[in-house]
């Protein structure tokens, strides 16, 4: 699938306050974010490197079948980002998140407040 299938999907994945649908547009336009698809669901991703080191998959919108995030798509992502040296991957979403991932090894480090 490509972008514009899930385009709509991911645009009412998050606040348009803090990341516009036109947002990843651009930066999927400009190469700045990556798109990642199934036929049951989709993700977008930055690379952002710290000052510290840390080289971070910053994953900024997922839309669709949660098995599919957390098998396929999540997969995909944790393999392309050993080869360019990724030393983590940052999910921002919602709480329930979380507690779905803990099984797969993920853990909760931070919270935003708003």
């Amino acid at each position: 699938m490509n972008y514009e299938h899930w385009r709509g999907r991911l645009a009412e994945a998050n606040d348009p306050l803090f990341w516009p649908i036109t947002a990843f547009d651009e930066m999927l336009a400009e190469g700045l974010a990556q798109f990642w698809a199934t036929a049951k669901a989709a993700l977008i991703t930055k690379i952002n490197e710290y000052p510290g080191g840390a080289v971070a998959i910053e994953v900024l919108a997922a839309a669709g079948e949660g098995d599919e995030l957390r098998g396929p798509i999540a997969e995909a992502v944790e393999a392309w980002g050993r080869t360019i040296g990724a030393t983590h991957i940052r999910i921002e979403g919602r709480r329930g998140w979380g507690r779905t991932l803990k099984a797969s090894g993920w853990r909760v480090t931070q919270e935003i407040l708003l």
